[in-house]
């Protein structure tokens, strides 16, 4: 986000406050530009209940806390009239009933921009990630970036897996930085044959730096990329400078094969910027901790601390595959799921580290942490009910001073006739509120659908959560057609028993959804109503039904869709910057998962630009 002026003095109290605190602290936020980073672990550790003295201290160090306080509370409103959206839909009108819609026909999102992307895209329900140079200044077109991590094996000379797009705020008609973005640099960011990103990466807080996982057929390794700008395009990448030769001048990609056997398809790379601690895992239930991320020696690499085997009951069977670690940094507590439907707690600060607590069995299909599915030697070996039983999406972590919970999301508990849940727990995994939203994956096979990760709506960040409400894509009561559920948290910190609310998306079964996103934006009067300015963005993943959708959560429900787009075959996860009142400076980035021609993506695969104001 951007402020103006008039909040500079808020700003800079904040930060003093902060600094004055930290003095007193052991840990704190590293010295040097900061800049706004945002990407996938944005979304998995937020805070509720608005600025008080807890949450301030919590933001100390931890910057993804910070940047949450000041999105929701330093905000840039507009003086003048925000009502009306560029206009000038791209590609044809669409018939559908999207969204409770009626199938009238509606226009399609306005597409600022889209840049082929080669043979390449971002992994599904994994995220772009976007560095904003100057949170106190003016959208910037040369130092904001987006980085798309591609999941594709890279060619030097040839495919890129590893690019980076600036000259954002562009698109017609021409916006702060013209008609057209750049590829900044494009690398062929893999080291090994076949080897390519599948999951999600972290920039570092000075915009120079980008940590990510290289999955192999058989290992997995941890990569932090210097970039240097103008390297590169998308189809004749170039093949970073490994240690000992970087210099302070070139690029360089430092290698850690934190695992030589197996690969990580799940777990995005978690950094702890305080600490310059990452955390990683791999299909085999392992999970690491790696020193020295951003902060290494010019030619030094990463080196594991530990490695901690998560001690799933039996052996053989099905793997835990982990998703991607979630990192408490002031109570040092490591959140991980796996894909057998568990949920672990390590405390993570220590080495070496220790169980906290757990297994929980939230997914399962109707197994338990002592016989969890497809595992062998165990007492009892189970065998789950149906399919979509994991927890494929890291968990959301809630590490307010009021409330210290956790949110996990799966298809399937075993539950007859209501499997698909999302459920809240304590830190030490006890309180355990549990709430069934749709048939889910019990009882069916190929036709399962995972459950992916919801948002929370502006009134849950805010100073009275009591009226906030967790949105999320479950399934139908009787089908497995995607659904928006909403719930509320009438006693807050705990979450509601039951469901609030229920609407179908599409009349399709097997269609999934993917992860949830939300943004506050003041400068937008949603659906042209004045004070309606919580949006919601998801999309749909089918071969027909690829759809980004819009709604207006303001009032806490959902209704028809505010507009929408399809891409045959789906998207990606969105990230959402902004709430700049500037031309095409507040958007919305994604990659499509196969090749389209929608707008202007053309027979590729592409990532993609919405702007804001066009999602009314």
């Amino acid at each position: 986000m951007f402020f103006g002026v008039r909040h500079v003095q808020m700003v800079v109290f904040v930060l003093s406050w902060m600094v004055a605190a930290a003095a007193q602290q052991p840990r704190q936020l590293p010295q040097g530009h900061v800049g706004r980073v945002l990407d996938w672990t944005s979304n998995h550790v937020i805070i509720s209940g608005g600025v008080d003295a807890e949450n301030l201290r919590a933001a100390q160090a931890e910057p993804r806390i910070l940047f949450q306080l000041a999105d929701r509370n330093l905000v840039n409103i507009r003086r003048d009239d925000p009502n009306g959206p560029p206009s000038g839909p791209l590609g044809p009108l669409t018939r559908q009933r999207i969204d409770g819609g009626g199938g009238t026909d509606r226009k399609n999102i306005k597409i600022d921009w889209s840049v082929n992307l080669g043979n390449g895209n971002v992994a599904r329900n994994m995220f772009p990630a976007k560095y904003s140079f100057d949170v106190n200044g003016a959208p910037d077109c040369t130092n904001d970036f987006v980085v798309f991590p591609l999941n594709v094996a890279g060619v030097n000379n040839g495919q890129a897996n590893l690019v980076g797009i600036n000259r954002l705020y562009s698109g017609n008609p021409p916006g702060l930085c013209g008609a057209a973005p750049a590829v900044n640099w494009a690398y062929n960011g893999t080291t090994v044959a076949g080897g390519a990103v599948l999951t999600a990466a972290v920039i570092s807080l000075d915009g120079k730096k980008i940590a990510y996982v290289e999955s192999g057929a058989t290992s997995a390794r941890f990569h932090v990329l210097t970039w240097v700008a103008a390297q590169g395009t998308v189809n004749r990448a170039r093949t970073p400078i490994a240690p000992p030769g970087c210099t302070a001048a070139s690029n360089c990609l430092k290698t850690l094969i934190f695992s030589p056997t197996a690969t990580a398809t799940f777990a995005s790379p978690w950094v702890d910027y305080a600490t310059d601690k990452g955390f990683v895992a791999s299909d085999d239930g392992k999970i690491y901790r790696i020193s020295c991320v951003f902060k290494c020696a010019l030619n030094a690499n990463p080196t594991v601390d530990w490695t901690f085997t998560l001690p799933v009951a039996g052996t053989g069977g099905a793997t835990p595959r982990p998703n991607g670690p979630v990192y408490n940094s002031p109570y040092g507590r490591l959140f991980v799921g796996d894909q057998l439907g568990e949920v672990w707690v390590i405390q993570a600060n220590t080495s070496p580290p220790t169980l906290f607590a757990g297994p929980i069995m939230i997914g399962g299909g109707g197994c338990t942490t002592t016989n969890p599915p497809g595992r062998t030697g165990t007492p009892s070996p189970c065998t789950a009910s149906g399919g979509a039983f994991g927890i494929p999406d890291s968990i959301i972590l809630d590490a307010s001073g009021t409330s210290q919970k956790v949110f996990v999301f799966s298809g399937n508990d075993g539950t007859a006739g209501a499997s698909a849940v999302v459920a809240q727990m304590n830190q030490d995994l006890t309180g355990l509120v549990r709430v069934h939203v749709g048939r889910g994956g019990v009882g069916l096979g190929a036709g399962s659908v995972d459950l992916h990760s919801g948002a929370f709506d502006n009134n849950y960040w805010g100073t009275t959560p009591t009226t906030g409400h967790l949105f999320l894509c479950g399934t139908g009561p009787a089908d497995t057609t995607p659904y928006h559920y909403w719930i509320g948290f009438t006693s807050y910190p705990e979450m509601n028993s039951t469901p609030s609310g229920a609407l179908q998306r599409i009349a399709t079964a097997g269609v999934a959804c993917t992860p949830y996103n939300e943004f506050y934006n003041p400068n937008l009067n949603l659906g042209g109503i004045v004070g309606h300015h919580d949006l919601l963005i998801s999309g749909l993943v089918d071969p027909a039904n690829g759809y980004i959708i819009t709604n207006d959560i303001s009032t806490g429900v959902v209704t028809a869709a505010l507009n929408f787009v399809n891409y045959p075959g789906g998207v990606s996860g969105t990230i959402i910057d902004n709430n700049s009142a500037a031309a095409q400076a507040s958007s919305v980035y994604f990659s499509t998962l196969t090749t389209v021609t929608v707008g202007t993506c053309n027979n590729a695969r592409c990532a993609v630009k919405l702007t804001q104001s066009a999602l009314q």
